[in-house]
């Protein structure tokens, strides 16, 4: 059985690799964009591609039996269902294409159907967070943990959205709801990073409404908030591994009080 601490090294590795390149594509001349049609608005970049491309490299030289699933080329086969990379090599490329700098590599690992390790590197700030299950997260090798807010009114959220679903019909409106409650409510464009800003505390919750989250954006960041004290669950208070509509997450009390504001707007 292979150990999580090396599943870990390979995702940290391929991930440093990755971001420090998209920081040689990052507003240069050369960055090309082109249109994909999953949802309105999505684009994908050569850089996006020359990401994936290295991390699909290195876990291919890291002569692990397993399989990647990444936002771009889908699933790749290198000869086990066993272990899953779910890699989004660029989250964040609307940001990316527009030249702002708040941009991830992520990178997660599952084994069995379950996270072991996860990976996002910030290549801006050359800051990576990690985290292997029953290990607790770190940002740059120190220990990170969620914030503890003590009311809405005192809490700074990110909230972001793609799809309604059936337990959020009206994110607009809960959109609206939120801004009259909390103290700040942001949108800043990575969900890896916005994960990996509840999981260092920078920021007291997020929610973001999904139909079906992304496995390739979610499955990293979700394990490092987790391994940082806090609580991931989907709209239904369910566990986010079987990627089924919303992720709601927070420092476990505070999580369970924005599960309870959710519900109270669809009443």
């Amino acid at each position: 059985m292979i150990e999580s601490n090396h599943l870990l090294e390979v995702a940290e590795t391929a991930a440093e690799i990755s971001g420090k390149k998209l920081l040689r594509f990052f507003r240069h001349p050369k960055l090309s964009v082109n249109r994909k049609y999953d949802y309105p608005g999505s684009i994908v970049t050569n850089a996006d591609k020359e990401s994936e491309r290295l991390i699909l490299s290195r876990v291919k030289q890291s002569h692990i039996k397993s399989t990647v699933i990444s936002e771009e080329v889908g699933r790749v086969d290198y000869g086990s269902r066993k272990i899953v990379w779910a890699v989004d090599p660029l989250d964040g490329t609307l940001n990316f294409a527009k030249g702002i700098p708040h941009f991830a590599v992520s990178i997660g690992v599952k084994v069995d159907r379950r996270t072991e390790a996860g990976a996002i590197y910030d290549p801006i700030l050359d800051e990576m967070y990690t985290a292997t299950r029953g290990e607790g997260a770190r940002l740059n090798g120190k220990k990170i943990k969620v914030s503890n807010p003590t009311t809405l009114r005192n809490a700074a959220l990110i909230f972001e959205w793609w799809d309604p679903e059936p337990s959020i019909p009206d994110p607009l409106g809960l959109e609206k709801r939120l801004y009259r409650y909390t103290r700040s409510l942001r949108s800043p464009g990575s969900i890896a990073l916005n994960l990996c800003s509840i999981a260092s505390g920078r920021f007291d919750g997020m929610i973001t409404v999904y139909l079906k989250s992304p496995i390739w954006e979610t499955t990293a960041g979700c394990l490092i908030i987790e391994e940082a004290g806090g609580r991931v669950t989907n709209s239904l208070g369910k566990s986010w591994e079987d990627l089924s509509r919303s992720i709601i997450a927070a420092e476990p009390d505070f999580q369970r009080k924005l599960m309870s504001f959710v519900k109270a707007g669809t009443k």
